[in-house]
């Protein structure tokens, strides 16, 4: 399972293997916005991904998001987590331009 930041404002994506890792605290928010992503829900998100449904801005409520993926394969949920990021970048500029961190 990956846990997944997300920031737009200062554009990044940062991949968390360790769901003890201090970090993953360190970012949350009260009302975070979380997406999961796994087998049940991996189609549904990506076309919401897709549809541009998940807005991102400077604002406390849009300024980033977290993914959970849970997949079973952690070479298929680096994966996913790329091509979300592929998507993102098709709305977003900033999300082009970056790659994908990992932290631990």
């Amino acid at each position: 399972m990956l846990k997944v930041y997300i920031n737009y404002p200062n554009p990044h994506i940062t991949v968390h293997s360790d769901g003890e890792c201090p970090r993953i605290q360190q970012q949350h928010k009260q009302r975070q916005r979380i997406v999961r992503l796994d087998v049940a829900t991996l189609s549904a998100e990506l076309k919401r991904f897709m549809a541009k449904n998940y807005r991102f801005g400077s604002a406390p409520d849009t300024n980033d998001m977290w993914l959970d993926v849970d997949l079973g394969d952690p070479v298929f949920e680096r994966a996913v987590v790329e091509f979300v990021q592929k998507l993102l970048a098709q709305h977003y500029d900033p999300f082009g331009r970056i790659k994908v961190d990992q932290h631990c």
